[in-house]
């Protein structure tokens, strides 16, 4: 059985940048010293960027360019989580949610009586217990998976000094100094959408929606069929491939990002890679390298190594979509002559990476890489 997914390789380009922050560190100058986040490794340092983060820039993008509605958040004394609604709101589709509720509190049989007599006379009808899934947790995996974005050379980041001394107050006239860190730095990341998983939903406990939910605005893909195959509500196939283009065309509107207001860095992908592979792998790993004179560069013997294995695997006609700035790979000129001739017998769309990802996302809506029947 196929699981189609479509997977990816970013590089994003952060100039004299602090995308996500760690607060104050100890040890610092200052006490209002905040430091970047970062991967030590041996002597090395790496600034990165959590998949938390990027993920709410996605979604962000999402609110704002594409019209997705918010799934509201409750929040209760230890724990906060969405509506858990992934039919009405498209954000709990795609990126998934873990909704712990509290289950009400049972009335006592004397209040339960009163009730149902109280509804018996308003012409309701009496409904004394209540149902078996009310609260409880509802999880649903995220169809889209992503790493952090990190740095793909080392020791880049820098120690930057200011204060506040404007217009103090004669009475204390002493300035206010503080520090922080930034970076300029080249940083590479993958993620994966799965193509199946976008508005299938399987009921029941510690599933996407309880056993109850109405089926109104749905199709049933499959009852239940005892405790290991559990029911199936997939949207209609209109509304599962838009969802997965709208999801794929944000990243050309990337965005956001901390300390922007002196820090302003563009964080929609510098390079990408994608493409439709079947199976939920993310093979482009770590495709980015360090090069000659502190430059970055594509390494065309691992992407020659992946594409060997993975080629039969790849969908819609196996070609790949490379989009790149010019001036960002140390070695652009052999990757352009490598990709246009083709690489372990995979042929490359080359060319902006807005192309790319409008490409990608045409394919998502017209060429079947969305599957409509679904199991």
């Amino acid at each position: 059985m196929i699981y189609p997914v479509l997977t990816a390789a970013m590089l994003v380009e952060a100039n004299g940048a602090a995308l996500n922050n760690a607060g104050n560190a100890a040890g610092q100058r200052l006490d209002n010293a905040v430091v970047v986040k970062q991967i030590q490794v041996g002597r090395n340092s790496y600034p990165y960027i959590s998949g938390q983060a990027i993920r709410r820039w996605w979604r962000e993008v999402l609110y704002a360019d594409f019209g997705w509605e918010p799934s509201p958040v409750t929040r209760e004394a230890k724990s906060a989580y969405t509506q858990g609604d992934p039919i009405r709101y498209a954000d709990d589709d795609v990126f998934g949610y873990m909704a712990a509720k509290k289950a009400p509190r049972r009335r006592g049989r004397r209040a339960e009586e009163e009730a149902s007599e109280s509804s018996l006379a308003e012409g309701g009808t009496a409904q004394v217990e209540e149902s078996a899934e009310a609260g409880g947790t509802q999880r649903r995996v995220s169809p889209l998976k992503n790493s952090l974005l990190v740095s793909v050379l080392p020791n880049v980041i820098t120690s930057d000094f200011g204060h506040f001394s404007r217009d103090l107050p004669v009475e204390n006239p002493n300035m206010v100094p503080f520090e922080h860190e930034h970076y300029t730095a080249l940083m590479q990341g993958v993620f994966t959408l799965s193509l199946t998983d976008v508005g299938r939903f399987e009921c029941g406990p510690m599933r996407d929606l309880p056993t109850g939910t109405p089926t109104e605005g749905v199709t049933v893909v499959r009852e239940m069929d005892g405790a290991s195959r559990p029911k199936v509500l997939a949207l209609p196939f209109e509304t599962r491939r838009e969802r997965v283009a709208q999801a794929v065309e944000a990243l050309a509107h990337l965005r956001y990002g901390a300390n922007l207001t002196r820090n302003l860095s563009d964080v929609v992908p510098a390079v990408i890679l994608l493409g439709f592979l079947d199976g939920g792998n993310a093979p482009f790993q770590n495709l980015f390298a360090p090069g000659e004179n502190g430059t970055v560069v594509l390494n065309l013997t691992r992407l020659e190594s992946v594409l060997t294995d993975y080629r039969d695997r790849l969908l819609a006609g196996g070609r790949l979509f490379f989009g790149y700035r010019p001036g960002i790979l140390g070695n652009e000129a052999e990757v352009l002559e490598r990709l246009r001739s083709g690489v372990a017998g995979v042929s490359f769309m080359v060319g902006t990476p807005g192309q790319a990802i409008r490409e990608i996302a045409r394919m998502a809506r017209e060429s079947g890489v969305v599957p409509e029947r679904l199991g």
